[in-house]
């Protein structure tokens, strides 16, 4: 097809010079564009038959009165698959080629570059590939260039700078790479740039200051990087300017302050410094000025509350520091008002709540001191307010029950006191009302339990107290419940098994008593499970148990009883358990090993029993972060399948009743910061194998063990330890040096062994209350070698004075670190 476009299409383009032939070449180019597509799902080229009805009266098809040449195809919106025609080219008199909103795909013919009359070439969102033929530059008429929304790819050809008679050119939502032309600035009667969401890089050429009839210029989501030019400040007629979303540098130019016709200027995400120009003052018909994240570092100018036309101002995610000028109420048109996320002090102006049209607020992640306005109820338009990560006191104001429209309330991490105000219960669309982290005390007033739009509630870390009402039931949309850290008391109302919708419930950290109720078990979509740190008791509802969703569940710190670990195994998808610090007995069934997908397990001070199942332990080869079977009544070997623990980060195992000796395979655990062996009756001596591979060890507690042979020098050679306890045990031998030069190593401890020979003086032995040697009656202080042989020959002892001397430091050690 490509070989016969160009032979045919010189005979073509010379052929319309006859009029004999001119006519039915064009019928014979529009079937060949016909003929093309693949798939006409709307029929839109059914009635293209030139034995019936003349091409000038075909769909899409215009020709000129008198000559009968075609002179526009327009066909959109009718869901074409196939290509485009390169036999389109051949149409001399074609001034409008209007494809948009189709689904041609292939490349765009260059044989478009000899319809020289065009005036309008569109072919608006299709699904086109390749590259912007460099031919289309010879398209001296034309006027509306348009091809967004397609996965064109290359360059912008510089012949495309040629078209001086462009008013619109749209390259958006595209592939394009390179540079703007230096030359775009020869696009003198442009008034409509649009390239954004391409992949253009370098800067944005000052000649852009050429094009004087710009209406709109939009280079947003790109990586173009460089400056704004100055020179923008020419474009007196812009009305739109949008730069987002790229890495641009440097200061905002004060000349864009001439651009006296903008509306909307949004030049957020980049990486732009320096102060908000005042000039942007000037543009009083500004509807629109969106700065955000970006790395500002001024204050607020007050020229901007001269801009009376602003609809939306965002200048959140910067630096800007000082405080929130009272002249904000100026701003009478406001709707949208983001300051979060900046470095902004002082109190929030109670001349804010004259911004009656003020429906977004957010002024999170500053440093605003003072109250919330006690009149925040008179923007009744409100529907975001945000004020979290602030140094807020005061309470709630009653007012805001006003605020009917509202959605969003998070006034989280503040020091706001006081009790939640009665009436909230009136907002039938707030979906968000989040208030933890503050100083706040009281019941929940029980029309809060009315919100039934209510999506996510947290009142955690607060001192809210009393019972948690049954008609939380009523809550049936929510998906986040939050009160962990607070003094509830009570037990758990059966009613929570009503809000099906589920995802996090969090009841940590409080005074609940009682039993799990069953109904929790009807909580299908469930993930997040957290009851840690109250006064429940009993045995968990086996019903519990079926709900395959839970990732999270922590009952830590409670008095439950039973043996539960077997069914928990049902939970397949969980990947962090913790139910230490309760009451539970039975083994560590091996059914855990299904739980495959664990990253952290904590069955500490249960009392449990019997052996770890080496096949269980390397069932939770995910193990990324924490496992801990402390202080139980476990018994057996260590498993050699922990050193398939290869990410965990660390193992306690402390306080049980293991024996055997210390597995090698735990070298392979190479992402391990902490590994607690202690207070069993391990015996045998230290692998020397296991510490090389484990430079990230800080901490390693083999103590209250019957360990025996000498201190590995390669556990001395950890340079990252920070503490090293091998105390009572029958560890023999020297003392490694390399102890002593561990620069992190703050805390050692090895008495009680029966180590021998001179103690080391450098490093952490300088600071003699870092150190517990005492309990080793075979060691010696000071620097003579000789001294410390004789000595160790003749009474195997140190003197009296030094042994006493180690022991006072030795229990001083010990008092503090207890």
């Amino acid at each position: 097809m490509i070989i016969k476009t160009f032979v045919i299409l010189p005979f073509l383009v010379l052929g319309v010079l006859s009029a004999d032939f001119s006519l039915k070449d064009e019928v014979d180019v529009l079937n060949h564009f016909k003929n093309s597509i693949t798939d006409d799902p709307t029929g839109a080229l059914l009635d293209w038959n030139a034995d019936s009805i003349h091409h000038c009266n075909w769909t899409g098809i215009q020709c000129d009165d008198v000559s009968q040449r075609v002179v526009s195809i327009s066909i959109q919106q009718t869901q074409f698959k196939g290509q485009i025609s390169p036999f389109l080219g051949n149409l001399s008199s074609l001034q409008v080629l209007d494809l948009s909103y189709n689904s041609f795909t292939g490349n765009i013919p260059s044989q478009l570059g000899y319809c020289t009359q065009l005036t309008t070439l569109s072919i608006y969102t299709n699904s086109l590939s390749g590259t912007i033929p460099s031919e289309l530059g010879n398209l001296r008429n034309l006027q509306i260039l348009d091809l967004g929304n397609n996965s064109l790819t290359g360059i912008i050809p510089k012949s495309l700078c040629n078209i001086t008679s462009l008013l619109q050119l749209s390259l958006d939502d595209n592939k394009l790479n390179g540079s703007i032309p230096d030359r775009i600035g020869d696009l003198i009667n442009l008034q409509q740039f649009g390239a954004y969401n391409n992949r253009f890089q370098g800067s944005i050429p000052a000649s852009v200051g050429n094009l004087k009839e710009l209406l709109a210029l939009d280079f947003s989501q790109n990586q173009l990087t460089g400056i704004i030019p100055r020179e923008i400040g020419n474009l007196s007629n812009l009305q739109v300017l949008q730069l987002f979303e790229n890495s641009l540098s440097g200061k905002i130019p004060s000349e864009i302050g001439h651009c006296t016709n903008l509306s909307l200027l949004n030049i957020y995400s980049n990486k732009l410094v320096g102060s908000i120009p005042p000039e942007i003052g000037n543009l009083l018909g500004l509807q629109v000025l969106r700065l955000y994240d970006n790395q500002l570092n001024s204050t607020i100018p007050d020229s901007l509350f001269r801009l009376k036309s602003l609809l939306v101002l965002q200048l959140s995610e910067n630096n800007l520091i000082g405080n929130l000028s009272s002249d904000i109420s100026s701003l009478k048109s406001l709707q949208s008002l983001t300051l979060h996320q900046n470095n902004l002090s002082g109190e929030i102006p109670a001349s804010i709540i004259r911004l009656v049209n003020l429906t977004y607020l957010t002024i999170s992640l500053n440093s605003i001191t003072g109250v919330i306005p006690s009149s925040i109820g008179s923007l009744h338009n409100l529907r975001n307010l945000s004020l979290s990560n602030n140094l807020l006191e005061g309470s709630i104001p009653s007012s805001i029950t006003n605020c009917t429209n509202i959605r969003w309330i998070d006034f989280a991490r503040n020091r706001m006191t006081g009790e939640m105000p009665q009436g909230l219960g009136k907002l039938s669309n707030l979906t968000y009302l989040v208030i933890s982290n503050n100083r706040m005390s009281g019941k929940i007033p029980d029309d809060v339990f009315n919100c039934s739009s209510l999506v996510i509630l947290d009142v955690a870390f607060n001192n809210f107290s009393g019972l948690l009402k049954p008609s939380i039931g009523k809550l049936y949309n929510l998906q986040i419940l939050q009160i962990h850290g607070n003094s509830f008391s009570g037990s758990l109302p059966g009613e929570i098994g009503n809000l099906s919708n589920l995802i996090v419930l969090n009841l940590g950290q409080n005074q609940f008593s009682g039993v799990i109720p069953v109904e929790f078990s009807n909580i299908s979509s469930l993930q997040s499970l957290l009851l840690g740190n109250n006064n429940l008791e009993g045995k968990i509802p086996e019903e519990i148990f079926e709900l395959k969703q839970l990732t999270e569940l922590y009952l830590m710190n409670n008095n439950f009883v039973g043996s539960v670990l077997d069914s928990v195994s049902k939970l397949e998808m969980l990947s962090l358990l913790d139910v230490s610090g309760n009451r539970f007995n039975g083994s560590i069934p091996e059914s855990m090993r299904k739980l495959n997908k664990l990253i952290s397990i904590d069955l500490s001070h249960n009392m449990l029993t019997g052996s770890i199942s080496g096949s269980m332990i390397a069932g939770m080869k995910n193990l990324s972060i924490y496992l801990n079977f402390s202080n139980n009544f476990l018994t057996g070997n260590i498993p050699t399948e922990l050193g398939k623990l290869k990410m965990v980060e660390a193992i306690d195992i402390s306080n049980n009743n293991l024996s055997g000796g210390i597995p090698v395979t735990l070298e392979s655990c190479i992402n391990m910061k902490s590994l607690d062996l202690s207070g069993n009756k391990l015996s045998g001596s230290v692998p020397q194998e296991i510490f090389p591979p484990l430079d990230q060890l800080t901490s390693i507690n083999f103590s209250k063990n019957q360990l025996d042979g000498d201190i590995p020098e390669s556990m001395a050679n950890l340079g990252n330890l920070t503490s090293v306890d091998l105390s009572h045990n029958k560890i023999k031998g020297l003392i490694p040096e390399s102890f002593g030069n561990i620069l992190v190593l703050k805390h050692l401890d090895l008495s009680f062994n029966q180590l021998e020979g001179r103690v080391p003086d450098t490093g952490i032995f300088r600071n003699t209350s870092a150190v517990a040697l005492q309990g080793n009656p075979s060691l010696c202080l000071g620097n003579n070698t000789k001294l410390c042989v004789s000595s160790s020959q003749s009474n195997h002892s140190l003197s009296n004075k030094s042994l006493l001397i180690l022991s006072i430091l030795g229990s001083l050690v010990i008092f503090f670190s207890d």
